[in-house]
C-alpha cells in the first residue's frame, strides 16, 4: 500500500493541528531565523539604495574628487596642496575628462544692509555646476569672463537668499564678503533629499543650501590672497570610465609629489562597488547568524521529529504490514518535517515583511525585501525542514514492523 504525497501531507497537517503546544515549541526557531534573515536583508538592501542615492545627488558615480591625504604624515616639505599652474597641469593631462573644477572653501560673514549670515564660501569655475549636477534657480553661475577678469560677483545658496534678502529680489544686490562688495549673479537651485535621521533635519542636503559660490581667480586674488588649491573634483565621460580616470590622475599625482601618495584620489564608482561589496560580507555574516537560530530550530525539529516517531512507532508498523513500502515511510516523515518548516518560514515572512514600517520609521531608512529576500527566507527554511527530516524519516523507515507491531 504506497502512501501518495497528498496522504503524506493531510496526516502531516492533522499531526500537526492535534498537538499544538509541541507545534508551536517546533516552529518558533524557524519563525525567528527566517524573520532574522527578512529583517537583515530589508535593512543592508535599504542602506544601499539610500547610499546610492546620495551619490546620484551629489554628482553621480562618474564623479572623482582628490583631496589632501591627511593619513600621510612623512615629507612634510612635500606641497600638499596646488596651485592654479598646477591645476591647469592636470587638466591639459586629462582631455577625456568632461568637467574639472578646483575647489577652495572659507567660512565667512555675509553682510547685506543689516543682516548677517555665516556661511561656507567657495572659490570655484564654470564646471562645478556640470561636476555637481546643479543649476541656477535664477541668473546665472560663474563663466569663463568672469574668472578671466577676477570678477566681484557671488552665486548664492537658497538658504543664503532666504536669509539675506527674504523674499526680495537678490539678483544684481551687493554683498559684503571678505570686505569686498560682491554683485549677486545667481540663486542656486534648492536641493532636497528626505534624511535618514529626522531627528536632525528632514533634509540631508540642507547643507548645500547654505553654500556660494566665487570665480577662483577672485576667491585667490581678493579673497584670502593664497593661490593653495586643497581639493579639485572632476567628472569622467560615464561611470564606467570613471575608475580608470582615476588611476591615471592617481599616477599623474605621484608623479608631481615624487612618487609620495600626498594626495587621495577617489572615484565614487569605485565606493559604489566597495559598497556593494561590504553590504553583500555584511548580509553573509548577519545571515550567518540568522542561520544559528534556523539551525537550533532545525534541532528541535528533528528531535520533536523522532519523539513523533517513538509516539507513532505501532502505526508505523501497521501500516508496514498493510504494504506500505519503507520508501513511503521515509517520504511521509519527510514531507511533513519539511511543511512544518515550511509553515514556519512562511509565518517568519509574514511577520518580517509585516514589521517592517516600524522598523523603517525607528531606523529612518526605507527598508527593502526584493523577491531574492523572500526566496532566500522560502528556502532555508525548507532546506532546515530537509535538514532536520533526513534522520528521522531514516529511521522511521527502517523500523522493524514485527517489533513495532508489540509497542503498546
Amino acid at each position: 500500500m504506497a502512501i501518495s504525497i497528498k496522504e503524506s501531507l493531510s496526516v502531516g497537517f492533522s499531526d500537526f493541528w492535534s498537538r499544538k503546544l509541541r507545534s508551536f515549541i517546533v516552529i518558533l526557531g524557524i519563525v525567528l531565523g527566517t524573520l532574522s534573515i527578512v529583517v537583515v536583508t530589508s535593512i543592508i538592501n535599504g542602506i544601499n539604495k539610500q547610499t546610492l542615492a546620495w551619490m546620484e545627488e551629489r554628482g553621480g558615480l562618474a564623479k572623482i574628487s582628490v583631496y589632501r591625504n591627511r593619513e600621510y604624515q612623512e615629507y612634510p616639505n612635500l606641497q600638499r596642496y596646488f596651485d592654479l599652474k598646477e591645476f591647469n597641469f592636470l587638466r591639459s593631462q586629462i582631455p577625456e575628462a568632461k568637467f574639472i573644477s578646483p575647489t577652495l572653501r572659507s567660512y565667512k560673514q555675509f553682510s547685506y544692509k543689516k543682516k548677517v549670515y555665516y556661511a561656507p564660501i567657495f572659490g570655484v569655475n564654470e564646471d562645478y555646476t556640470g561636476i555637481e549636477e546643479w543649476n541656477v534657480a535664477e541668473g546665472r553661475f560663474i563663466n569663463n569672463y568672469d574668472l578671466n577678469k577676477v570678477n566681484d560677483v557671488i552665486v548664492i545658496g537658497s538658504k543664503v537668499k532666504e536669509v539675506l534678502f527674504g523674499n526680495k529680489k537678490a539678483i544684481g544686490e551687493l554683498i559684503t564678503v571678505f570686505g569686498r562688495r560682491l554683485e549677486v549673479i545667481g540663486i542656486m537651485d534648492y536641493r532636497y533629499m528626505k534624511s535618514s535621521n529626522n531627528l536632525m533635519n528632514d533634509n540631508a542636503l540642507a547643507y548645500l543650501n547654505r553654500f556660494a559660490f566665487i570665480p577662483l581667480t577672485t576667491f585667490i586674488n581678493k579673497g584670502t590672497g593664497e593661490d593653495k588649491i586643497h581639493s579639485i573634483k572632476i567628472k569622467a565621460q560615464d561611470a564606467e570610465s570613471a575608475p580608470a580616470l582615476g588611476v591615471k590622475i592617481e599616477n599623474i599625482l605621484l608623479n608631481m609629489r615624487k612618487g609620495k601618495p600626498v594626495f587621495v584620489v577617489e572615484s565614487a564608482a569605485e565606493e559604489a562597488k566597495s559598497m556593494e561589496k561590504n553590504g553583500k560580507v555584511f548580509q553573509l555574516v548577519f545571515t550567518l547568524i540568522s542561520a544559528i537560530s534556523l539551525f537550533i530550530g532545525a534541532i528541535v525539529v528533528s528531535n520533536i521529529m523522532l519523539a513523533t516517531i517513538k509516539e507513532r512507532t505501532r502505526e508505523i508498523g501497521i501500516r508496514i504490514a498493510l504494504g506500505a513500502r519503507r520508501r513511503d515511510i521515509f517520504v511521509q516523515f519527510l514531507v511533513q518535517t519539511i511543511l512544518v518548516s515550511l509553515i514556519g518560514g512562511l509565518l517568519g515572512l509574514v511577520m518580517g515583511v509585516s514589521i517592517l514600517d516600524i522598523t523603517s520609521k525607528y531606523l529612518g531608512i526605507e527598508l527593502i525585501a526584493n523577491l531574492n529576500t523572500i526566496l532566500m527566507a522560502v528556502f532555508s527554511s525548507a532546506f532546515v525542514g530537509l535538514l532536520a527530516g533526513i534522520i528521522p524519516a531514516i529511521i522511521a523507515s527502517r523500523l522493524d514492523p514485527i517489533t513495532a507491531l508489540r509497542v503498546d
